[in-house]
């Protein structure tokens, strides 16, 4: 069977922590022998149209456009067109579409492909893009996100999500086929907790608890809960890398001493990151968008054998009853915050339950995902070709 020849389009090209969902994706393809080539938008005005190869996979990337200072990068016209010409015109298998911006949308609406794909991993509008808008800027950019996120499930031949929160809701936006590919991990033999925390910098024997990743809207859920285990703990500590340094301020000193705040870290030192912590933190609000979303440090943390205390919010709520060494810490804050002191009192006593690293891989491997999302790909490029005679 033919190599299919699979097109990405993509909004940010930026590597960080834990690296986007579609390079993994793209990984997992090309491993399984599939032609796969990036097409992405960089941020960075300065920077030059350009081909890349990151782990073996060839990006063409457009710099975005200057001017017109109040339309954002996702958003400004010159990008679309921009990101249109570079796709060019000669023909692919499977184009798919990552993230609901007008950047990408058009170079892929253009893209003459057999079978069109839209992947949907995050509630933007009502989501993330929640509350006032704070400019024209992001105006613009929630207008035509928000229009793009109701007609794009009806626009795709398949839609992908990253749980069934979205899967659902693309059906009710007219989403014809729709599978759901979680956010995976790459096995690999965990580093010695040890030597992680000699690299990281970390107190060699304390307990640490830990929190990875972006976005910190319930931080604050951990601050407090760290504030309250203080006296009766005095040896646990909290670990954090990705948020900005501005989430520590005006912590009480004493809080913030029990702290260490790793900044941002590559790809390679998250992995440290997880493989030294005695248990992994979720905090999960219960709104729309922790609904919608599939949290990628779920699996990185348990890919490093580290338990995990996490809201049963979500995918990652419905998941966890299958996992001994997932503590679930409820809906609401104050359910958190008291499994966050059972799970510290059991911390004190001894460790908590082992991860089945096996188990996790069987279902969390990237190289399973891409394989899953291979088979769907020839199914819908059946199907549309059947379609067609």
């Amino acid at each position: 069977m033919r190599p299919l020849r699979v097109r990405f389009f993509v909004n940010f090209v930026h590597p960080q922590g834990t690296y986007f969902r579609f390079h993994n994706l793209a990984l997992a393809l090309a491993g399984l022998g599939q032609q796969v080539e990036i097409y992405g938008l960089d941020h960075d005005t300065q920077s030059r149209r350009r081909q890349e190869t990151r782990d073996g996979i060839v990006y063409h990337l457009v710099p975005s456009a200057r001017g017109l200072s109040f339309i954002s990068p996702l958003a400004h016209p010159a990008n679309a067109l921009r990101m249109r010409r570079q796709a060019g015109a000669s023909p692919c298998d499977v184009a798919h579409l990552f993230q609901p911006f007008p950047a990408a949308c058009w170079a892929w609406r253009g893209c003459t492909a057999a079978a069109k794909f839209y992947d949907w991993d995050d509630l933007w509008v009502g989501g993330l893009m929640a509350g006032r808008t704070a400019s024209f800027r992001s105006w613009v950019e929630r207008m035509l996100t928000g229009h793009l996120e109701t007609k794009l499930p009806a626009m795709a031949d398949h839609v992908t999500t990253c749980g069934h929160f979205l899967a659902h809701l693309a059906q009710t936006r007219g989403a014809r086929h729709t599978s759901v590919l979680f956010n995976g991990l790459w096995p690999a033999p965990p580093t010695d907790q040890a030597a992680a925390r000699r690299a990281l910098g970390l107190v060699a024997d304390a307990r640490y608890v830990g929190f990875m990743g972006r976005t910190c809207d319930e931080l604050g859920w951990i601050f407090e809960a760290m504030a309250a285990a203080a006296a009766r703990w005095p040896g646990l500590r909290l670990a954090l890398c990705g948020p900005p340094a501005g989430c520590l301020d005006g912590l009480d000193p004493a809080l913030r001493g029990r702290i260490d705040f790793l900044g941002q870290l590559t790809p390679a030192q998250t992995r440290e990151f997880a493989c030294a912590l005695d248990l992994g933190l979720l905090p999960l609000a219960d709104t729309p968008f922790n609904q919608s979303r599939f949290p990628i440090k779920y699996a990185e943390y348990m890919a490093a054998g580290s338990p995990v205390l996490c809201s049963a919010i979500g995918e990652c709520g419905r998941l966890s009853a299958e996992f001994a060494w997932v503590v679930s810490a409820g809906q609401t804050k104050a359910g958190w915050l008291r499994a966050f002191a059972t799970a510290a009192a059991t911390l004190a006593a001894g460790p908590l339950p082992v991860v089945d690293r096996r188990s996790v891989e069987t279902v969390f491997s990237w190289e399973k995902i891409g394989a899953q999302l291979l088979e769907i790909y020839r199914e819908s490029v059946a199907r549309q070709s059947a379609a067609m005679i």
